[in-house]
């Protein structure tokens, strides 16, 4: 039986976080025909508790190295090495020698790096131990940046960032040529990754559907729309702004907007009684379902929306605009209904909202396209599979 090393930015559980939940969720499914070890950084805090929760998947823990703070001066003294602030955040020497001695130990055959921020310690010593290494991408990363760049920074500050935006292309790039495989998330990151690397794979994000259970939309016209994100990542707040100011603001009627998730007292628009926000919320589900439509107005970006395919798993029909939906096999008015203009998505919102045929037709298909490609047993299986390949 082959020993896999997965290494992670962040602990996997509890699953708070986009890439928190694929990690989990791929080691939970991708079958027990491996023995499989855990390598991740960890925050300041972290509960020793959650341990047990990977040792219940069958994860045993290799290693746990405490991220530095964002805060501490040497991430700032990065900005002007030749390195990306990224790197100097996570890469050290040290930690590339802990490395090293576990896969040693531990007789490791494959070492998957899962995101950007691991895919630092790819390198030609590990390679020279027979090992196989995997760049598990979520998004495409300097893409995200460049948005970044383009549209949230001054025109002072903008030379710094863009610098950044660089070093960060020029070290993902290195990544996809060294790995012996890539994973992008949708056929277009994939398409993108080739370019460069050797071998790239597609293992899409999902969705657990045994605990995302179906139930038909509610039999009235609805006026409750959701929204849900970590809105400490920029693509997130510009979507519910460009939402609230472009769209919800003009929509005529006694319609409701919740807008869930981290940081989101910091937006600007929640005096509106029209508008309920929560930071935290005990059961997900429990919002979905109390929801008639769920928007996902993203303009920026990269990777796939969980939120959008959780929706969708628990029947509750999406509106979307177009910009986040490529590599996702979903047709608009089959699967969820895509807005392209603020007008276009007042439209779509009513229309949704008063057809109640329109929305349950939706939403069986919707569900029935999520069981059939977005599950995570069938997208563990998938990984399961490409491991074994390798």
């Amino acid at each position: 039986m082959k020993r896999l090393l997965f290494v992670t930015y962040d602990f996997p559980y509890p699953t708070n976080s986009g890439g928190k939940t694929r990690a989990y969720n791929m080691l939970k499914h991708s079958g027990s025909n491996f023995h499989k070890f855990i390598f991740s950084f960890v925050r300041s805090g972290h509960d020793k508790k959650n341990i047990n929760e990977l040792e219940k998947i069958g994860v045993r823990v290799a290693g746990l190295v405490e991220r530095r703070r964002v805060s501490d001066p040497r991430n700032f003294l990065g900005l002007f090495s030749g390195s990306s602030i990224f790197k100097t955040l996570y890469y050290s020497p040290s930690i590339a020698k802990d490395l090293l001695r576990i896969i040693t130990d531990k007789k490791i055959d494959i070492v998957h790096f899962e995101s950007f921020y691991t895919a630092f310690f790819i390198s030609d010593e590990i390679k020279k131990l027979g090992v196989k290494q995997i760049y598990g991408s979520e998004n495409i990363e300097n893409k995200i940046y460049q948005d970044y760049v383009n549209n949230n920074t001054s025109v002072l500050l903008r030379p710094l960032y863009q610098t950044q935006a660089d070093k960060i292309k020029d070290e993902e790039i290195s990544m996809y040529k060294k790995a012996d495989l890539c994973l992008a998330v949708s056929s277009s990151e994939a398409k993108f990754i080739r370019e460069y690397a050797v071998e790239c794979e597609i293992i899409r994000n999902g969705v657990d559907i045994d605990d995302f259970k179906f139930k038909l939309p509610k039999a009235k016209a609805g006026k409750n729309i959701l929204f849900i994100g970590n809105f400490s990542y920029f693509p997130n707040v510009d979507a519910i702004n460009y939402f609230y100011n472009e769209v919800f603001e003009d929509l005529s009627g006694d319609f409701k907007l919740t807008v869930i998730g981290k940081k989101v007292e910091s937006l600007g628009f929640l005096k509106d009684r029209r508008v309920e926000a929560k930071e935290f919320v005990p059961r997900i589900q429990d919002e979905y379902e109390n929801a008639d439509i769920f928007i996902s107005p993203i303009r920026l970006g990269g990777g796939t929306n969980f939120k959008i395919i959780e929706a969708m798993a628990i029947g509750v029909p999406v509106i979307s605009l177009p910009h986040r939906l490529e590599g996702l096999d979903i047709k608009d008015g089959k699967h969820l209904v895509i807005a392209s203009t603020p007008r276009d998505f007042r439209e779509k919102i009513e229309l949704v909202l008063l057809d109640l045929n329109l929305r349950e037709r939706i939403a069986k298909e919707a569900r029935k396209l999520v069981e059939h490609e977005y599950s995570w047993k069938v997208i563990g299986n998938n990984l399961n599979t490409v491991w074994e390949n390798l």
